[in-house]
Formats: C-alpha cells, sequence, structure tokens
C-alpha cells in the first residue's frame, strides 16, 4: 500500500507542476491575447482563477498525506517560529502596500493592471476570493510543496530550491509584462524570506492575500483619458457659376423719313 500511495502522490507532483510549466509557458507565448481575455471577461478569468488554484491546493495537499517521505511540516503547514524577523518582514511587506496604493491612485496604471481590477460589485466578490485563493494557494506552490520536493525527494539544498522556486514563480507572472514581473520579484524574494526564516506558509500567506487585496479591490480603474483633437475643417474653393452671358442687341430707333422739300 505504501508503494501505491507514494507512485499516486509522486504522479499528483507531476502532473501539478507540469501543470504549472504549461500555464507559464502560455503566459509567455500568448500575453496579448492573455490580456485581452482578462478585459473581454474579468469575471470568466476571476472564476477560472479560483477554480484551478483550489483544485492545485487540493491535489497537492493529498499528495503530501500519501508520500511517505513528506509531512505536512515540510511543506510549512505549522506555526511559524515567532522569530522578530517575521514580523519586520510582515511590517516592512505592509508598508509597501500603502506605499503602493498611494502611487497607484495618482499614476499611471501597468496594462496587466488596469485589466484584472474589477469594475462591478460581482467582479469585486469574485476579485476577493481570487486573492484568498491566489494568497494561499501559490504559497503552498511555489514555495512550501517545491521547496519539500526539491530538498527532501530531489535533493536539491535549501538556498538552491528556494532560488529556483522563486524563478518559477517571477516566471509564472510574464503575462504582467516586464514591469509587473519585477514587483512579482521583489514581493517573491520577500516572501521567500518569510518562509525561510519562520518555516511556516502562514505569514507569507497573509501577506500575499493581503497584497493581492490591495491590489485588486483598494485600486480603482480610471477611464482611459480622452484626448479631443480639434476638428479640421477643410477650406473649399468658392464654387464659381458661370451664368451665360447675355448679350442685348442694339436698339432700333424708328427715325421719321425726310420728305423732299422740292416742289412736285
Amino acid at each position: 500500500m505504501t508503494d501505491i500511495a507514494g507512485t499516486v502522490a509522486t504522479t499528483l507532483i507531476v502532473m501539478i507542476f507540469a501543470f504549472l510549466g504549461v500555464n507559464t509557458v502560455q503566459g509567455v507565448v500568448k500575453r496579448r491575447q492573455l490580456l485581452a481575455a482578462m478585459a473581454a471577461n474579468r469575471a470568466r478569468f476571476f472564476r477560472n482563477g479560483i477554480v484551478s488554484v483550489t483544485c492545485l491546493l487540493v491535489a497537492g495537499s493529498l499528495a503530501v498525506a500519501l508520500h511517505p517521505d513528506l509531512t505536512a511540516a515540510d511543506v510549512g503547514w505549522r506555526l511559524p517560529e515567532g522569530n522578530w524577523s517575521d514580523y519586520l518582514y510582515s511590517g516592512y511587506v505592509l508598508v509597501m502596500l500603502l506605499a503602493v496604493y498611494l502611487r497607484t491612485r495618482r499614476g499611471p496604471l501597468a496594462p496587466a493592471t488596469a485589466a484584472l481590477l474589477p469594475r462591478t460589485t460581482g467582479e469585486r466578490w469574485l476579485a476577493g476570493g481570487m486573492s484568498v485563493a491566489f494568497g494561499v494557494g501559490e504559497e503552498f506552490l511555489y514555495r512550501g510543496l517545491f521547496l519539500a520536493v526539491g530538498t527532501e525527494l530531489v535533493g536539491l539544498p535549501l538556498s538552491v530550491a528556494a532560488i529556483l522556486g522563486w524563478v518559477f514563480f517571477v516566471v509564472a507572472h510574464a503575462y504582467q509584462g516586464w514591469r509587473g514581473m519585477i514587483m512579482v520579484g521583489v514581493l517573491g524574494l520577500i516572501f521567500t524570506m518569510l518562509y525561510l526564516s519562520s518555516m511556516s506558509l502562514l505569514l507569507p500567506m497573509v501577506v500575499h492575500t493581503l497584497w493581492d487585496a490591495v491590489v485588486l479591490l483598494a485600486v480603482r480603474p480610471r477611464p482611459a483619458a480622452v484626448v479631443e483633437t480639434p476638428a479640421v475643417v477643410e477650406e473649399q474653393a468658392p464654387v464659381v457659376v458661370e451664368a451665360p452671358v447675355v448679350v442685348e442687341a442694339p436698339a432700333v430707333i424708328d427715325r421719321p423719313r425726310l420728305r423732299s422739300a422740292a416742289p412736285d
């Protein structure tokens, strides 16, 4: 039974990371189409994201439960150690949240951010659900499960597994463009440091969820500025209507006939 459970667990883990890899490649290759699909139907994108990440979270948790060489503690399902650095990092990220929120209220938004921002009440509810699903699910996948598989099953050093998980996490957000990837890279580095300092997923999940909620719910979409161009009135040449020239005939003057003065 142990061998069967281990095989099933290994198969689930391979399928999870294969699915993430395919999605990452599609995000790189079909970035413009993905952004257009997001903007056209945000509610569908939110629902698909919630369902996909939740299914991956359940499958990954099942794989950990079945695999004989993995435990819940290995993937970070435990309370943090309570080191003061954990809370320092958390406070730093919260300050960044406030700074980004204030900046995005004034500056221009990245195309990916603008496409993701909900417009209706229904979309906001779905965006809030996706914030929780992605905050919990992505931390479990890219931090907890990735590092546990890398160190416990593959035999990688913890630092190497952490770097690979961080790179995988950043590239998975390639659809957001270089500007978005830089921000995701900074955030992923902080999330990784939070996890490594506490060996718990609790703080990274909470901070990640708060970040997504601020970006999706606190930042309001702004209508695109419409630049009004003055109407160009084409000057048309005056239309000259040539009237026919009427030439009047000279008037005929009836002159009285002169009679001869000579006598008959």
